[in-house]
This record gives structure tokens, C-alpha cells and sequence, in this order.
């Protein structure tokens, strides 16, 4: 067996207890929300109102989204097009431009100047909290009334996080957010009190947010839209492109402008076709000023990038297609879907470093769930399914770094996680913060169905909650019932049909109990069971003064077999592999250095691939904001060939809730969680996280060397993850010498 440097294996912990946990729903919206800001002259009606909510209360994203706003005054309204924000601001990160710290309503007027906003300001809100549903329909409701348009665009802008929502604020109140459903609520008052129809266009300038759950819940509400799979990078949207084009063309679609926005995603970006802003960005990121071509850069930062426009009026009939596939899906061998659900193209993971990904390409399991369970039906279900995401999505751009994206995702957890969002006491509640979609789909039905073989009626789909006539006006609260009942059904202790034979491992023989630097041993074992998902190496150094064990290394291992769909790979575990199972263990550490000072650093394997290539690494810390000293649980990534990649902060502890980019500055430092085994006061062995050393970000960027491992007691395990994320271990004992 080979090793590959690359995702982790630690089971996931009580997810609820840390995920969001301010996340609540709002109360429901009263309608009106607030009167509308009247004017003495009625503005004449444009071709299109824009509304950007950019709720940059936030110390990741306040500067960038202060620049997207600086971009669009690049173009400005006009006749034709109006462009109005309400742009929320932090108390600290981004200083510029007066460092104001309030909300404030503008109509974007053009300017060329990139480092102050000069639009006028129309109204002085104070401080608000741009996480309730109600300041965003306030917003809304008074652009409408205010700037009559024919079309009408709203494009959200901050942190996402798929079916969970996003659109953090804790000023003035701590832990607010936006959840689908209350963005589901927003809209209804919206276009109930301005008697619009519809809009022509939603998009999402958020991380996360192209998933089926989310778009549901915008679907009766607008035309077309667009958002991201994947973590958006910190620039954002290409602001000047595609409004500079809906100016230059204002008779334009919804679908028109939703191309656009993918089309320029990243690539027509202000920050890489300006010369001198590329330049700041290409020294921001990596320490140098050398200069480097707009078409190079926009390369580089589009590799694990993901965009998606939709045409929302299709969503009915996708659904029809994705509950069809559905259906299929409960009549074969739940281990090939298990296995799909395991291997298919996942996305970042939003509910901590301890749980698998859960946030998969529906489009890419389809294909892999066809392709394992070798099923006419499913595979007649696969091609309708694809012929009507065809006619959902209008356009569509991954890198390569994410192969496998389609364009939407899908939620599919571990049970555990499914347990965590799906009890009658949940605080994140996977039907009760999505529940136009519980509604229109069978798949919170299947998720179930697929955990505890409970059985469902198909029937109950209603796919009109996703059309405008029935959609806007249906009480989506009659579908947010919890998935389990606490008091009957366990889900945590449940059986998957089908995929219920135990995987067991036997104990470790080792070639050798002792080996040199930078020397190998060989360590034995056999593996049974047809739940094997991921099979991992991890090494584990003791500590005599604290007894206690260091985690040093931690690897997948490559499979004999590698295969793949659409370029994501997957391991091929045959009978035999498992039953003569050899590792060939070489002691080796890590350090992640800042071009001044080293801090030892444990790899986590994040994607499995078989080589530089398609292969990934995380490095879990905090990132301390030199500004105002505010910190976030953050994750540094690395491609196979160790090269890094980004850096992402989450809102929540841990590791958890919405993701963003982070664009370092002089003087942020990051300091590397170390990962320990410890005996707690029963005796049993626990994995606990500290705080170890800590690197600054400046001139020079961050990079990784490989070293022999140091001399000592090494406890070396081999671990099997099955395919609901469980893990059995089996331990050697290994002493490492000079």
C-alpha cells in the first residue's frame, strides 16, 4: 500500500453544541415592515433596479466587500440602470475611506476612484442588524418604492453556508443571522407590500449558497439567479464587468445578466485586470512584487473556484426529476450509494473539522451512484436527472481543483450529523431552516428512509411550493416538522439497510519495533468488511512528562486501485487488499514555516488523490487579526505539492458555520492547533486541540518542508473509516532512534 499526502479521519463530536448555535430563527415577519422613504419628486422608471445588501459587518469581509462596492461605482447608475446598496460596516478590520462603522443607503453613482465610496447617501441608518429578515426586507421594500424599474436584481452579499443561511451580524445583536427560511420570509413581504411579481434576478455573492435547500427557497420569488458550490474567494464578484455590461446593454435578461456574472467570476475581476491593484494583491498574498500577467493570476486564483446561474423557473420540473432519482435511489444496494455519498465531489464543510463533508455535487453522485450499484432503473433516473438540470442551469464554470462540480450540491451527512440537525430539539434544524425544500423534495424523506429504512410516501412532494402562482403565498412553516422524534427514534444507534456488515480490523504486526530515521518499517494487518471507505496511517509521538501522545502525521493510504468519475478520485478496496493489508511507515514530521520562524504543523488530509495534482492538505488554526486582535478558527490549504493555496476563516467555534477567504495583512498572525490523546478522569483516550506556535504573515510566504521524524516512543496506527464515518483503530508500537 502507498501513502499519499492528503483528509482526516476524526469521528465527528456533538455538532449541535458547536455549530451556530445563535442560528435561531427570527420570529415571523410583520408585514409592513417599516413605511417607505418617500421622495418629492418620484424617480422615472429605469430598465433595471439593482439592490446590493451588503452586510459587511464583519471583520473577514468588510474590506472586500467595501471594494466590490467601490467597483460598481466604477460604473454607476444611469438612466437606464439603478444601482442602489445598503452597505452595513465593521466596528475595526478595514479603516479606509473615514472609517465610518454604521449602515448606510446609497445610490451608486460613478466614480473612478477605488479607495473611497463618493456615492450619494440617501439614508443614515445607524447601527442595524443585517442578519433579521426584517432589515432586509425593510431594504428592499424601500428600493422598490423608491426607484421604480421594470426588472429588478438583488444580490446578497456576505458569509454563506448552504441550507444553513449566512448573513452573520453581532451588532447589535450577537449571533444574529439570516437562515433560508427567513431570506424565503424577507421575500414574500417584500413583493407582497410593493405588489411586484417577481424579481428578474437573486444572486448570491456568498460561499456555499448554489445548493439545492438554498435556491429552493428563493425559487418562487425571481426569474434566474446565481451562486457558488464552493468557498468564494475574498474578491468576490466581478462587480465592474457585469454591471458595466448591463449598462452598456440595460435591455438584458435576467438570464443575460446571470451569465455574465459567471462569465467574469474571478476572471474580469478589477483587482486582476488593474495593473496596480494586481500588483497590491500579488504582494498581499505572496510576500512579492513580482509582476505577473492578468491572465496568470486569474488562473491561479480560479482553481477550486465554482459558480453556477440558474433558471429558477426550472426548478419545478428539476425537482419532479431529483424526486424521481430519489425514489430510484431507495430500490438498490444502499452500500454502492453509501459509497457514493463517501467518494462523490464534496465541498467545504461547514460543520467542523470532525465530521465528514456533507455538502456533495449532485450531479457527480449521480453518476458515481449509477456507476456502483449497476442499475438499469437508476441509471434511466441519472439521464432524466440530467436532462433537467441541463434546462436549470444556464451556465456554469469549476476549476480544476473541484472536478467533479455540476453546479448545485446537495446535502448528504453521516447518520450522527443527520441526528444533530434533525431532532425535534435541534438547534440547527435541517427542516426548520429549509423547509420550502422539505416540502418539494423527497430527499430529507430518503435521508431517513436511507439511516433507519423508516418508509415514506412520495406523494406528500408538493414541487409547486417552487413555482410563483402557489409558492409565494404557501405557509412553508407546515413543513419544517423535525426528521426524528427524541423520544422514539435514535438515529445515532440505527442500522443502514444494507450496510450492515462491521468492519473489523486485527492487531498490527510491525517488521521491526525499531527504526532509524528516516529508515521504513513495514506494518501488517487484515481488514474485513465491505463497509470500507477511507483506510488511514497516523503516527502519534509519546510524551513522558505529560503522559501523553503528540500527533505528529496522519495520511491517507492510497488503495492499489484508484479510480474516478469526472476526475474525483476514489480508493477500489479489493478482498484481498484488505486481507493482506502492508504499509510501508516512514517516520516524518512537518513544518510550516513563515519565512522567519518554524511551528510544527500536522497535515490533515483533506482530498483523497494520487498525486500532486488532485491532492489537498489542511492545517487547522487561529488567525489573529493584528487590527483588533479579534481571533477566528481558520484553516490554511495545500496542494499536493505543498504549495499554499488559501486561507479561510469560519464564523463559528471550532471550525464551523460559513467559510470566507481571508486576505492576510502584515502583521496577522496564525498559530497552529497541535492535536494530543489524553487519558480523561475515566481513563478513556481523548483528542483534545491547543494552541501551539505562532507564525506572522508578511513578506515572505508561508510554506512547508518535510523532516524525519524525532527520536522517541511512536504509537503508529492504522484506521478504518466505513461509510457512515465510523472509525475502528488498531495500534503498534514503534520507537523511532537518532
Amino acid at each position: 500500500m502507498q501513502r499519499n499526502r492528503i483528509h482526516r479521519f476524526i469521528t465527528f463530536a456533538a455538532v449541535a453544541a458547536l455549530l451556530l448555535t445563535a442560528t435561531a430563527p427570527h420570529p415571523a415577519l410583520a408585514a409592513p415592515v417599516s413605511a417607505p422613504a418617500t421622495q418629492d419628486t418620484p424617480a422615472a422608471e429605469s430598465e433595471w433596479l439593482v439592490m446590493l445588501y451588503q452586510n459587511a459587518d464583519d471583520q473577514v469581509l468588510e474590506g472586500d466587500i467595501y471594494t466590490d462596492l467601490n467597483e460598481a461605482e466604477w460604473v454607476g447608475s444611469t438612466d437606464e440602470v439603478t444601482i442602489v446598496s445598503q452597505f452595513d460596516r465593521f466596528d475595526g478590520a478595514f479603516d479606509g475611506d473615514g472609517d465610518w462603522t454604521d449602515a448606510k443607503r446609497l445610490l451608486v453613482t460613478q466614480d473612478d476612484d477605488l479607495s473611497a465610496v463618493n456615492s450619494t447617501v440617501v439614508e443614515e441608518l445607524g447601527e442595524i442588524d443585517s442578519g433579521a429578515p426584517e432589515t432586509l426586507a425593510d431594504f428592499m421594500i424601500w428600493a422598490i418604492n423608491t426607484y421604480p424599474a421594470k426588472k429588478h436584481a438583488l444580490i446578497l452579499s456576505d458569509h454563506g453556508a448552504g441550507w444553513v443561511g449566512g448573513w452573520s451580524d453581532n451588532a447589535p445583536n450577537e449571533g444574529s443571522t439570516l437562515t433560508v427560511n427567513e431570506i424565503d420570509q424577507a421575500l414574500a413581504v417584500a413583493l407582497a407590500e410593493t405588489g411586484l411579481d417577481h424579481f428578474e434576478f437573486i444572486g448570491f455573492d456568498a460561499c456555499l449558497m448554489s445548493q439545492v435547500e438554498a435556491l429552493s427557497g428563493v425559487a418562487p420569488y425571481a426569474l434566474y439567479g446565481a451562486a457558488s458550490e464552493e468557498v468564494e474567494p475574498a474578491m468576490g464578484w466581478a462587480y465592474a464587468k457585469f454591471l458595466g455590461g448591463l449598462v452598456d446593454k440595460p435591455t438584458q435578461t435576467g438570464a443575460d445578466l446571470a451569465k455574465s456574472v459567471v462569465k467574469s467570476y474571478v476572471v474580469d475581476d478589477v483587482s486582476i485586470q488593474d495593473d496596480d491593484l494586481r500588483a497590491a494583491l500579488i504582494k498581499q498574498i505572496t510576500g512579492t512584487e513580482q509582476d505577473f500577467p492578468a491572465e496568470e493570476v486569474s488562473t491561479e486564483m480560479s482553481k477550486d473556484v465554482t459558480l453556477t446561474a440558474v433558471n429558477l423557473q426550472a426548478m419545478p420540473a428539476y425537482m419532479k426529476a431529483l424526486n424521481n432519482f430519489t425514489l430510484v435511489l431507495t430500490t438498490v444496494d444502499p452500500t454502492a450509494i453509501a459509497k457514493a455519498r463517501t467518494y462523490a465531489q464534496s465541498f467545504s464543510n461547514i460543520f467542523g473539522e470532525t465530521t465528514p463533508p456533507s455538502y456533495l455535487d449532485v450531479g457527480n453522485f449521480a453518476k458515481l451512484a449509477a456507476e456502483l450499484a449497476g442499475s438499469e432503473d437508476l441509471d434511466a433516473a441519472v439521464k432524466a436527472l440530467q436532462a433537467a438540470s441541463k434546462k436549470l442551469i444556464l451556465a456554469e464554470k469549476h476549476g480544476p481543483a473541484r472536478p467533479g462540480a455540476t453546479g448545485l450540491t446537495i446535502f448528504f451527512p453521516t447518520p450522527e450529523l443527520l441526528g444533530s440537525v434533525g431532532m425535534a430539539d435541534s438547534e440547527t434544524s435541517y427542516t426548520g431552516y429549509a423547509s420550502r425544500f422539505a416540502g418539494a423534495s423527497l430527499w430529507d424523506d430518503f435521508l431517513v428512509f436511507h439511516y433507519t429504512n423508516r418508509d415514506f410516501d412520495p406523494d406528500l412532494a408538493d414541487v409547486s411550493l417552487l413555482d410563483a402562482k402557489h409558492g409565494q403565498t404557501a405557509d412553508i412553516e407546515a413543513y419544517a416538522a423535525p426528521l426524528f422524534d427524541d423520544a422514539t427514534q435514535d438515529i445515532q444507534n440505527a442500522s443502514p439497510p444494507g450496510v450492515d456488515t462491521e468492519v473489523s480490523i486485527a492487531p498490527i504486526e510491525v517488521s521491526s519495533d525499531e527504526v532509524a530515521a528516516g529508515d521504513t518499517v513495514l506494518l501488517s494487518t487484515s481488514i474485513s468488511g465491505t463497509n470500507v471507505g477511507y483506510i488511514y496511517v497516523e503516527a502519534a509521538r509519546y510524551d513522558e512528562e505529560s503522559d501523553s501522545f503528540s500527533i505528529e502525521d496522519r495520511d491517507f493510504v492510497l488503495a492499489d486501485v484508484t479510480e474516478s468519475i469526472d476526475g474525483v478520485a476514489y480508493p477500489v478496496w479489493s478482498e484481498i487488499d484488505l486481507e493482506d493489508f502492508i504499509f510501508e511507515w516512514s517516520p516524518t514530521v512537518y513544518s510550516l514555516s513563515d519565512g522567519e520562524n518554524e511551528a510544527f504543523a500536522l497535515l490533515d488530509p483533506a482530498v483523497y488523490g494520487t498525486g500532486d495534482s488532485d491532492s489537498e492538505y489542511d492545517v487547522y488554526g487561529i488567525y489573529t487579526f493584528t487590527d483588533s486582535g479579534e481571533e477566528r478558527d481558520a484553516v490554511m490549504t495545500f496542494d499536493g505539492a505543498l504549495n499554499f493555496t488559501s486561507i479561510f476563516g469560519f464564523s463559528g467555534p471550532n471550525g464551523t458555520g460559513a467559510p470566507r477567504e481571508i486576505t492576510p495583512n502584515a502583521g496577522d498572525t496564525f498559530t497552529v492547533y497541535e492535536e494530543w490523546i489524553e487519558a480523561d478522569t475515566d481513563g478513556n483516550d481523548v483528542r483534545n486541540l491547543y494552541a501551539g506556535d505562532t507564525l506572522t504573515f508578511n513578506d515572505t510566504p508561508f510554506t512547508i518542508t518535510a523532516y524525519d521524524a524525532y527520536p522517541g516512543e511512536y504509537s503508529v496506527a492504522i484506521t478504518v473509516e466505513d461509510l457512515n464515518g465510523n472509525n475502528i483503530s488498531e495500534y503498534a508500537n514503534v520507537t523511532v532512534t537518532e
